[in-house]
């Protein structure tokens, strides 16, 4: 099997999501939570539920008006509970140029009513002692064709702490139509959630639009499902993909995540060749990591630390330790890891289809990898030990060993260009392979160190 050149990665698809940069995407949050805890305000014309469910939500909905042109905000039924001091609204309605976000309940208790009635105090002030529960969310963007919903939203001050549950991040139309509506080849994501919760939350700093901090991050059992159309052409106008630094880097409050952690998440990335085919799947399960000091300011020597593991297609257990420098003038970081003992063909899944080659046979006992980023440039080792293995080389347009041709490259591939077996000598020695690869302007992160990784893994199984 030959070494692929690195500018092979053009072929590859720049896996982006909808549309938004990360400025209106921490901009749109904050409006949403905004939202749900204005609608509070209401309380201030409280002298019975008549009151509040007509001239008190009418004022609220022209005051966020005013503050917020070109959007519009309809609250429903409004009802105050004197005793639990609570104020609930039974929907709200928020519609911009580009989002409309609809709240099926909405409640909001704890709020210190008097120092809104007599004096001017600043929202996270009267807000300090409140606690916020929504359910039925929907945040729809129809110029991206994604849609997030979240079936109960619970925030409390008090406890600094926000949960929510049951997210869920998808396409408003079908995969084909969704493909059909881009020119170029895209991904199309589908993210589920069943629990996330965000411990140690900052909301006075938050409310005030100064920072995002919080103690812990915790994400139970998300599931992550990409599908890339290869079947259209890279868009030859699209931005540079930001890399880790960059995207932190473009958000202009101070940002800080002691600590995130992902339990049992499972992972799929699929790539297809032709429309309506059946694509090729990449699996993780049994995914758990966890990611100490995500920030977008720091000290030179700050970094970000990830530690991960997830079982490979079911098949054998990949554990990931990478580096990033918070701060970094250029695109450098460090990331190792390794592989457990697995059957190879287990990936025929996959490479069959986005590869167009099979392995036929192949056992891996084990592979460790250590490289080193230095702006853009990856350099480091592979060391592979396997046994038997057979690749086949499949035909570009139907995925078939058929044909002279592929039987002879097949056939070459073996005996010529690639070692069926690498272990180690009575010495203990095995062949590495040498990680050579340099950053192709159209390279996502994520890509990039695959590419890196994969330069090493072909040195290692190269004759």
């Amino acid at each position: 099997m030959s070494k692929q050149p690195e500018r092979d990665a053009k072929r590859r698809p720049e896996i982006r999501g909808p549309k938004l940069s990360p400025q209106k995407k921490w901009a749109y949050g904050a409006m949403i939570l905004s939202v749900i805890l204005l609608v509070g305000t209401g309380f201030i014309f409280v002298f019975g539920d008549s009151i509040v469910g007509s001239y008190g939500k009418r004022r609220v909905e022209r005051a966020f008006g005013a503050a917020h042109p070109g959007c519009t905000l309809r609250i429903g039924e409004l009802h105050y509970a004197i005793r639990a001091n609570q104020i609930a609204a039974e929907s709200v309605t928020l519609t911009s140029t580009n989002m409309t976000l609809n709240v099926g309940r909405l409640s909001l208790a704890g709020v210190s009513w008097s120092r809104l009635l007599w004096g001017k105090p600043e929202l996270a002030e009267a807000l300090a002692t409140a606690s916020c529960n929504a359910t039925d969310l929907e945040a729809l963007f129809p110029d991206a064709n994604y849609g997030v919903r979240c079936a109960r939203l619970q925030a409390s001050a008090p406890s600094s702490q926000l949960i929510a549950e049951e997210i869920e991040l998808k396409t408003l139309i079908g995969d084909e139509a969704f493909f059909t509506a881009h020119d170029f080849r895209t991904t199309r994501f589908h993210v589920v959630v069943p629990k996330c919760q965000l411990l140690g939350l900052e909301f006075g700093e938050l409310l005030k639009g100064k920072s995002y901090r919080a103690r812990s991050a915790q994400l139970f059992q998300p599931s992550f499902n990409a599908l890339v159309n290869r079947d259209k052409p890279v868009d030859p106008f699209a931005q540079r993909p930001l890399m880790v630094h960059e995207a932190l880097a473009a958000i202009a409050q101070p940002l800080q995540i002691d600590q995130l952690s992902i339990t049992n998440g499972h992972i799929s990335y699929c790539e297809r060749r032709l429309a309506g085919a059946d694509p090729g799947v990449l699996t993780f399960a049994a995914v758990d990591m966890s990611v100490e000091n995500i920030a977008n300011r720091g000290e030179p020597a700050a970094a970000i630390k990830l530690r991960a593991q997830g079982d490979l297609m079911n098949a054998g257990t990949l554990r990931l330790q990478m580096t990033i420098p918070i701060a970094a003038p250029d695109f450098s970081f460090h990331y190792s890891g390794s592989l457990t003992a697995m059957d190879l063909t287990r990936l025929d899944a996959f490479l069959e289809v986005a590869e167009r080659t099979r392995i036929k046979s192949g056992q891996a006992r084990n592979v460790a990898f250590d490289i080193d980023v230095t702006a853009g440039e990856a350099r480091g080792r592979v060391r592979a030990i396997y046994r038997d293995l057979v690749i086949a080389v499949l035909d570009k347009k139907d995925g078939t060993e058929n044909g002279l041709g592929n039987r002879v490259v097949s056939f070459l591939t073996n005996a010529l260009k690639i070692e069926n077996s690498n272990e180690p000598d009575a010495a203990g020695l095995a062949k590495e392979g040498k990680v050579n690869y340099t950053r192709n302007p159209d390279d996502e992160f994520l890509q990039f160190a695959w590419f890196a990784l994969r330069s090493g893994v072909l040195d290692a199984i190269n004759q």
